[in-house]
């Protein structure tokens, strides 16, 4: 069996690691979206706090997985071609430049820094991360029925 992972990617007992990470910083901007909802609707600065913790952690994970996914896309020239691979990985990389742009807004100071602009680009960042999160799922679906046909038995793995 070749491997499920694109042949330039790292990964570990044939599991790519940039889709190890990929849930952490989906959940740590998820949960941007919920303590930017709860900060502009109590004012209280714990939650532009959270939010500004939980971006912080997300975009240093986000930003190891796309590099690493980068890797991997790099050093394969068929996944190069794909266009849905393509489109996640440049989805990917604007919601962690949006998760930027809401970073610097948070780090200011006052209401009117985070409110309305941070609840809105925390929306932004998960509906762009839904995006690329099911072309990446479409994609490695395709790409892992590709890699299990076994050339020489001519059938499929499981």
């Amino acid at each position: 069996m070749q491997n499920r992972r694109s042949a330039g990617a790292p990964g570990i007992a044939n599991h790519p690691i940039h889709a190890m990470l990929v849930p952490f910083p989906i959940v740590l901007f998820v949960g941007v979206l919920f303590t930017d909802v709860a900060y502009r609707s109590t004012a209280d600065p714990l939650w532009s706090t959270m939010s500004s913790w939980l971006l912080l952690a997300g975009l240093i994970v986000a930003s190891i997985a796309i590099l690493l996914e980068l890797i991997g896309f790099l050093g394969d020239q068929s996944f190069r071609r794909r266009l849905p691979v393509r489109i996640h990985l440049l989805g990917n990389g604007l919601a962690v430049l949006l998760s930027v742009l809401n970073f610097v807004f948070h780090v200011r100071d006052g209401y009117s820094a985070v409110v309305p602009a941070g609840p809105l680009l925390s929306a932004a960042v998960v509906l762009v991360l839904l995006l690329t999160f099911w072309l990446g799922r479409r994609s490695a679906h395709a790409h892992r029925a590709h890699a299990a046909d076994d050339g020489a038995t001519g059938r499929k793995e499981a």
